[in-house]
């Protein structure tokens, strides 16, 4: 489902985030990905999410070549993952029901399967009793549980976890990676970002380690489990050459390890947009500020960073606020007339 091949990410700044990246990741497979500040874990998920653009290299995500992906696509790709933030990203003025809802609402569903599915997914996640809570009425623990079910809730076939247990205390935390090991169960592929070293161990799942824009361990291809793996806790610690996970001497790699990656028979590209000064997300903040210029509310900044939405249906949201605000001019209108 998931394939890196010789992927390296440079930004601007000079600073190498990735060097020489190859990995797979099999469809319902859990995987930790570890590594120090700095290491390349953010930008190992954003990569694959989209945020941003390789500079060498393959990604393959789902049968999608991601150096071919047009950005207008991008929330199509998205509609297929489930992403977690450490931070919980919640609208604090939504009920929990409502924050759950709201993203299935930015996919089109219709408000019957969103009375029936959202119920389901709270009391999955411990919190059918919480369903008329403001975020400011739960704990951290909730609060993140809330996060789960809104990335649960669109039956999303990835979830991706970004340092998920961050703000939690070490019960909730094991109680977050159960009820995720649970979900992948179902078949549900697990990308979870942690620097929870003790937890990782004690799960016994693939384990990941990115250190300096390399992998330096991948238990999916060692002998060690992950609990006798001596991970990398400095910041500044080099690794030789010769302790490198055997995913970075390439030419070690079996076909079995790495296949080809699917060929896109799509011959246009979007020239533009790889020509373009700013960076992508930078074009992505400014375009849908612009589609929301004329909402006012003060849950916009919430709104943005909660759900990753579709032009269209940005579009859609702000000539419905539109027409509200001309239907109140109107009602102004007749009761001054009426004074």
């Amino acid at each position: 489902m998931i394939e890196f091949r010789n992927v390296s990410k440079d930004y601007p700044s000079g600073t190498h985030a990735l060097n020489n990246i190859s990995l797979k990741v099999q469809n319902g497979e859990f995987v930790f990905i570890v590594g120090s500040s700095g290491a390349g874990k953010s930008t190992f998920l954003k990569l694959i999410m989209g945020e941003e653009h390789l500079s060498e290299g393959e990604i393959n995500v789902d049968g999608i070549r991601m150096s071919k992906l047009k950005r207008k696509k991008i929330p199509y790709l998205r509609r297929k993952m489930g992403i977690v933030f450490q931070d919980f990203r919640l609208i604090e003025k939504m009920t929990v029901y409502d924050n759950v809802a709201f993203a299935m609402r930015c996919v089109g569903a219709s408000n019957k399967t969103i009375k029936t599915r959202v119920p389901y997914i709270l009391k999955l996640v411990g919190l059918g009793s919480k369903i008329k809570s403001k975020p400011s009425q739960l704990s951290g623990g909730e609060q993140q549980r809330v996060a789960l079910a809104r990335a649960l809730v669109n039956n999303p076939e990835i979830i991706i976890a970004d340092e998920p247990t961050g703000n939690v205390d070490p019960e909730m935390s094991h109680e977050i990676i159960d009820l995720l090991s649970e979900i992948n169960k179902q078949g549900t592929t697990i990308l979870i970002v942690t620097h929870e070293h003790e937890l990782v161990k004690e799960f016994g799942k693939r384990v990941i380690e990115i250190h300096k824009g390399k992998i330096v361990h991948d238990t999916k291809f060692e002998d060690k489990p992950a609990e006798e793996i001596e991970l990398i806790s400095s910041y500044d610690q080099t690794i030789p050459d010769d302790e490198l996970s055997p995913l970075l001497k390439l030419d070690q790699v079996t076909p079995d390890d790495v296949q080809e990656l699917v060929t896109d028979t799509t011959a246009d590209s979007d020239e533009n947009e790889e020509d373009a000064p700013r960076s992508e997300a930078e074009q992505r903040q400014e375009k849908i500020e612009k589609l929301l210029q004329e909402i006012e509310s003060d849950d916009k900044e919430e709104l943005i960073n909660t759900v990753r939405l579709d032009s269209a249906k940005l579009r859609e949201m702000m000539e419905e606020e539109q027409e509200k605000r001309k239907s109140d001019a109107d009602v102004d209108s007749v009761i001054d007339s009426l004074k």
